[in-house]
């Protein structure tokens, strides 16, 4: 059964339960409440019986007025309230015997039965009769449901019939209220199954709209940003595929022109030869060991050994590397670096360096400057390296650690590596605790600011 049946039955069974329980409170109070004015009408009426008969036996001084008299008798059950043989009669319906006594009886002062049907020995009322100060005889006459006429009948007839109608009034219109509400309830789910299915199928470019508030209205927002995600990932893993394909492409083309100049005898077998086809080897190899690295951290396997260590002797390792490269590009290097004792995998970290040191010189113009500091920042080190122009666009500096991103479009290898090294230093400072960041910086090139803690880190064998 579909939710939209579910909530329709629910809401049905609640409506109906409803209905028959007002319905039922609703007969109950009335029928008491009838039966109460019934009861007090007949008191009345018979109180008001005996007054007569107290001024009549007042004046004849004796019962036997009322066996001689018939007729006087018959208006005595007419003041009583029994209305069922005047109402025959005005019918023109068969004639009953209206001296015989229907409820009410005639007792003598020692209650002896003088008149009528003897009263019943439960149930039964008893009014005195009065000539003054003494008791001259009882009316006897039996509880409400024994008295009651055709027009109390009636009227409970027409009131079931009344209520019974109302019944199948409020049924249907709680078919109609369940079937809408339900409707309505169900709706933006089956919107949401429609935009799933349609998220399953790969069109991750649909979206919802809605006005809603609730909870609902944050569900749509949350599919939707689902949506979002898996179209930027789509998109993403697009990107992410021709970019490897033409990273890839550029060595290998290189490689294979190479081989067939040597095998067509344009390009002699020599040692400059091979040492160019060395070149583009190592090059590819180093591409290749860059995607595993970035596949392995965005997997959460890149294995990480901590100890203690000296951040600053690190820093100094990876600035004598780069000397000679930077000499020859005429580029003067500032360093500061007071002792900074961590706890870290020193070949992430020295691979962390040596990313960031090589992304500064490849950036630098000729005769430009880079300046790394190292600093302590409450219960951090801050590692910050600044290079001289060119300097990366505004709408650059969010993408610098997207996978295969270069600022220049030429991909120009002269220039830029392949766009991994920042990628692959993120992932290596977040598995330490710490946060990087890229921004302008003052000398007018670029500033990378890395936040690691002093504290040993408590970090787990595996990239996180």
């Amino acid at each position: 059964m579909g939710i939209r049946n579910k909530l329709f039955v629910t809401f049905l069974a609640t409506f109906l339960v409803l209905i028959l329980a007002a319905g039922g409170f609703f007969f109950f109070a009335f029928e008491q409440s009838l039966s109460k004015y019934i009861d007090e009408r007949q008191q009345a009426q018979v109180e008001r019986l005996a007054e007569h008969l107290g001024v009549l036996y007042g004046q004849r001084g004796s019962w036997r007025f009322l066996l001689e008299e018939p007729r006087l008798l018959a208006r005595l059950y007419w003041l009583a309230g029994d209305r069922e043989a005047r109402l025959e009669r005005d019918g023109g319906g068969p004639r009953r015997d209206r001296d015989a006594p229907h409820h009410l009886t005639l007792l003598s002062p020692d209650k002896r039965p003088l008149l009528g049907p003897p009263p019943p020995s439960r149930l039964s009322e008893q009014v005195p009769i009065r000539v003054g100060d003494t008791l001259v005889g009882w009316l006897a006459y039996p509880d409400q449901e024994a008295i009651r006429d055709k027009l109390d009948r009636r009227f409970q007839e027409r009131l079931l019939r009344f209520m019974s109608t109302m019944a199948l009034v409020g049924l249907g219109l709680s078919l109609l209220v369940s079937w809408l509400l339900a409707r309505h309830l169900v709706a933006p789910v089956t919107a949401l199954t429609r935009h799933t299915r349609r998220l399953r199928e790969g069109e991750y470019e649909a979206r919802l709209t809605s006005p809603r508030r609730d909870e609902i209205g944050q569900l749509i927002r949350h599919v939707n940003g689902l949506g979002e995600r898996l179209d930027q990932g789509r998109r993403a893993r697009q990107r992410w595929f021709s970019d490897i394909a033409h990273e890839l492409r550029t060595p290998l083309s290189v490689l294979q022109g190479e081989l067939e100049a040597m095998v067509d005898g344009v390009r002699p077998l020599n040692q400059e030869g091979i040492a160019a086809l060395e070149s583009q080897v190592r090059q590819l190899t180093h591409l290749v060991n860059d995607l595993h690295d970035l596949a392995l951290a965005d997997a959460g396997n890149l294995r990480y050994h901590f100890r203690p260590l000296d951040l600053d002797s690190l820093c100094e390792d990876a600035v004598d590397a780069l000397r000679p490269a930077l000499e020859r590009r005429r580029v003067t290097l500032e360093t500061t670096l007071p002792p900074a004792p961590i706890s870290g995998d020193p070949v992430r970290l020295r691979q962390l360096l040596d990313n960031l040191l090589q992304n500064s010189l490849k950036y630098t113009d000729q005769g430009g400057r880079v300046r790394l500091v190292l600093e302590a920042d409450a219960d951090q080190w801050r590692l910050t390296l600044d290079d001289s122009t060119p300097g990366v666009p505004d709408e650059a500096l969010p993408r610098l650690f997207d996978h295969l991103y270069r600022v220049e479009s030429s991909r120009n290898r002269d220039t830029g590596g392949a766009g991994l090294g920042l990628a692959i230093g993120q992932r290596i400072v977040e598995a330490h605790g710490g946060t990087i960041e890229a921004r302008h910086g003052p000398l007018g090139g670029l500033r990378i600011v890395v936040r690691l803690p002093r504290e040993p880190a408590a970090g787990p064998q595996r990239g996180q």
